[in-house]
């Protein structure tokens, strides 16, 4: 592989590399716990869009309740940040894998 060669497949991989980013930072993660007690949605910026509390469960909520209403949120928020690293880690290895550099791969 010559040099321009080189350069241009760089270039390519950076261009896919920043839209897959781009896509990636618009797209909706949604989490629900067991029970569905609390929905969370997070876009791929890890930024929380919405937070949704089951009716059934604030209808008969309690002071006892609080515990369980926060374990659930910090738990969906949690799958969801792993859901969008998992992606994101998918991105960076596909668009590395299709760089096919001589002594490399």
């Amino acid at each position: 592989m010559d040099f321009n060669s080189l350069m241009k497949a760089a270039q390519k991989m950076q261009d896919d590399m920043e839209t897959r980013e781009k896509e990636l930072k618009a797209k909706q993660y949604v989490s629900t716990t067991s029970r569905s007690i609390v929905q969370v949605i997070m876009n791929g910026n890890y930024e929380v869009t919405s937070i949704e509390i089951s009716n059934d469960f604030a209808r008969d909520f309690t002071p006892d309740d609080k515990e369980i209403l926060q374990d659930a949120i910090m738990l969906a928020i949690n799958e969801l940040t792993e859901r969008i690293s998992a992606d994101k880690d998918d991105a960076i290895g596909d668009l590395a894998g299709s760089l096919r550099l001589p002594g490399l791969m």
